[in-house]
């Protein structure tokens, strides 16, 4: 499961000079779901060229056994990016899509043959997503 972080910034009183993310739920919530998370080193500035989205795809086609995505904030936004630039005969190697805190995008964006997860932002506020997602798991 390649996760994708957040943008770059001061959120929730501290500092994410490298994307924010809670990254320890968000791999656990990989685990849990049987993937190996990868969290990728780039904050998630968003767009089609962005660093994130291009490292993503370049990960994806290097790794074949990349089945999942995870997208938080800015990362949120880029799995749709990414999700649109995979030839679509390479869409059923996904078997799982994560969107957290990325309301400005439709659920309906990023259905697809794959399980759609799709979560606005919990009460906790817009950082507690990843740990609010986790908790959801039985």
């Amino acid at each position: 499961m390649l996760i994708l972080r957040g943008i770059a910034g001061h959120y929730a009183g501290k500092d994410w000079p490298r994307g924010a993310l809670d990254e320890p739920p968000a791999l656990e919530y990989a685990k849990r779901r049987g993937y190996d998370g990868q969290v990728l080193d780039v904050a998630g500035a968003t767009g089609a060229n962005s660093a994130q989205t291009l490292m993503a795809l370049a990960e994806f086609h290097r790794d074949d056994s990349v089945a999942a995505l995870y997208g938080f904030s800015g990362g949120g936004y880029n799995v749709l990016h990414v999700i649109k630039a995979i030839p679509h005969n390479e869409h059923s190697r996904l078997k799982l899509i994560v969107v957290l805190g990325a309301p400005n995008n439709s659920e309906d964006l990023y259905k697809g043959p794959w399980e759609l997860v799709y979560r606005k932002d919990p009460p906790g506020g817009h950082m507690d997503g990843p740990r609010a997602l986790l908790a959801s798991l039985h």
